[in-house]
Order: structure tokens, then C-alpha cells, then sequence
């Protein structure tokens, strides 16, 4: 290995070695640190025509150079594709009127949906026209931010949320530290990121076109962990308690809920009596059984069809042995 000769150091202090040209390898921790990625400064938004998180990142940013829905799109595919799944698992964990704050919220559509589900719930986000974006489609409560800007009393929250954001801070652990405050003692963060394998290198995803390499991209991805990395971060922080859960998308992310104090469980049954105690609650409920009934159908087809190429397989040996006899 060699000197990755960044200025950028890892989160842990820890000094990055070469891993591919954008990114280093954190000879410490295991944490793939960014080469190339944007200075504290350049995360602001102060004009949000130019600035790199503002409102041409939501727009141009996502469809031309990531290949993604605009927020206009995702503000409806998400609401299925991503916010069922994470209220699913929140509702193991915490139930409402519980207060939630979510960090990088986007269009809205997840606090929308916490508070159809009973959540006191708000967003925040960094561009100024996002925030404008999300009260208009969702008609929900965003806050301009960074978090550290912002008035929020301390020991005030029950969840604050990190849907694909950890990556993106240029001082995690200072962040996170500063989320930490607003906490209740018993507080938990709920946070989904993409996750490095410790086992990984980029000739083997090159070679293997691996879906990870989606997630190495250096302006913006500043910090890609590891489960053993964030779990020292967190560790660091006085946090000993966190639970990984399955992320939607496995292949590349990882997702899981961390607290200072003992992690308790909710039943299932609780969580749905939960649900039928209010109008809107049952509504929600109705979304989560009909999301449970496709989770189901895709892993039955999925199986099915694993078993069509069992089947079709030995279908061909059979064959083959009956050739070869001829």
C-alpha cells in the first residue's frame, strides 16, 4: 500500500491509504476516505442556482449525472420504494407521538408519512429551495439547515433519521455528536448508508462490476463505512448499543439503529394497536400490510424462479447422460 497524500483524514484520525485514485483506505478504522470530495465550505448552500446541494442537484445533478429520478419523480416513487421500509422498522423500535427529526430529508415524502402515522415529525435539509420543495408537496415542516445552526433544545427529540446522509458529512463524528444532544437520554438515531466491506478492493469490483461501485463517488460520498467502523464511531461516542437491520438495498447499503442506552424491541402487535388508535393511523397501517404482501410476492418469485434453474439445469444433465449413452 502507499500514502494516499490527501489532506482529507479519516473521521478517526487515522491516516488513508490508497485504495483507487479518489479514495483511501483508513489504516485504522478500515473507512474508505475521499480524496476529492468537497471542502466543509463548499457543503453549504449560499446560492442555491450554483451551489453544489442546491437546487441543481435535486434537478440536473440526479437525472444526468447519477442516472436518478429528479426529486420531482421521487417524491412519488419514494413514498413506496423507500419510506414504508423504514417506517416498518421504526415502528419496532419507537412508537408515535414520538418526536422525529430527520436530517436530509429531500422532498418530504418520509416526514409526511411519520406524521400520517402519529410521529411529530420534521425535516430539515440544506437548500433553501428544497426546504420550499417539500412544504409545498407534502405540506410538512422543513428546516433550512445545517442541524448545528439550529435551535432545537436539547434532549428534545426521540429519533433523529439519516436516510443516505452519513456519508455526505464533512465531520461525522462532530455531527453525530451534536445529533447526540438533542437526544433524550433514551433516544435513537435510525440510519441507513452505504456500507464498505472490509474485504473489498476496486480491482475486484472492477473486475466483478460489483454494485458497490456505485456508491464511490468522491465530490459527495466523503466517508463510505464499514459495519466495524460505524460501529467504533458510534462506540466513540458513547454508544454502545446498535442493531443492523435488513437495508432495502442489501447489495450496497447497510441499515441500523444506535443508542446510547439499551436497545428495547416493540411487538408487533403493540405497534399495530399503534396504528388503529387513530383514522390516519389505520390508513398507514393498510400501506404497510399491502407493502408487507409484495415483500413476500418478490421473495416467492424469487424462489421460484431459483428453482426453474435448478430444474432446467438438471433438466440438461438428464439429457446429457441420456446423449452420451447413445
Amino acid at each position: 500500500m502507499k500514502h494516499l497524500g490527501s489532506e482529507r483524514r479519516c473521521w478517526c484520525g487515522g491516516e488513508p491509504w490508497f485504495f483507487n485514485a479518489e479514495y483511501g483506505r483508513c489504516v485504522d478504522c478500515g473507512t474508505l476516505v475521499s480524496k476529492a470530495g468537497l471542502s466543509g465550505r463548499e457543503l453549504q448552500v449560499a446560492d442555491d442556482e450554483v451551489d453544489f446541494y442546491g437546487k441543481q442537484y435535486w434537478l440536473d445533478h440526479q437525472s444526468r449525472d447519477l442516472g436518478f429520478p429528479d426529486i420531482r419523480k421521487r417524491a412519488r416513487a419514494d413514498l413506496t420504494d423507500r419510506n414504508l421500509h423504514w417506517l416498518q422498522s421504526l415502528l419496532r423500535y419507537r412508537l408515535p407521538p414520538a418526536k422525529v427529526l430527520e436530517l436530509g430529508c429531500s422532498h418530504g415524502s418520509f416526514v409526511k408519512l411519520l406524521r400520517q402515522a402519529g410521529y411529530d415529525a420534521t425535516g430539515i435539509e440544506m437548500s433553501p429551495w428544497v426546504v420550499e420543495f417539500g412544504r409545498a408537496a407534502f405540506n410538512v415542516p422543513v428546516l433550512v439547515g445545517p442541524v448545528e445552526n439550529l435551535d432545537i433544545p436539547k434532549e428534545s427529540c426521540d429519533i433523529i433519521a439519516l436516510m443516505d446522509v452519513l456519508e455526505h458529512l464533512d465531520c461525522p463524528k462532530a455531527t453525530m455528536e451534536h445529533c447526540l444532544t438533542l437526544l433524550k437520554p433514551d433516544g435513537l438515531l435510525l440510519v441507513q448508508t452505504p456500507q464498505f466491506r472490509k474485504e473489498m478492493t476496486y480491482e475486484d469490483l472492477m473486475r466483478t462490476n460489483g454494485a458497490f461501485l456505485g456508491m464511490l463517488r468522491a465530490d459527495e460520498h466523503l466517508y463510505l463505512f464499514t459495519e466495524q467502523s460505524v460501529s467504533r464511531l458510534f462506540e466513540d461516542l458513547n454508544c454502545r448499543s446498535i442493531e443492523f437491520m435488513p437495508a432495502i438495498f442489501g447489495q450496497y447499503d447497510m441499515f441500523f439503529v444506535v443508542s446510547r442506552q439499551a436497545i428495547e424491541r416493540v411487538s408487533k402487535e403493540k405497534a399495530e394497536g399503534a396504528m388503529m388508535a387513530t383514522p390516519e393511523g389505520r390508513l398507514v397501517l393498510a400501506l404497510l400490510d399491502m407493502h408487507e404482501r409484495i415483500r413476500f410476492l418478490e421473495a416467492d418469485g424469487a424462489d421460484r424462479l431459483e428453482q426453474i434453474y435448478t430444474l432446467t439445469g438438471m433438466v440438461h444433465e438428464l439429457r446429457g447422460v441420456r446423449y452420451n449413452r447413445r
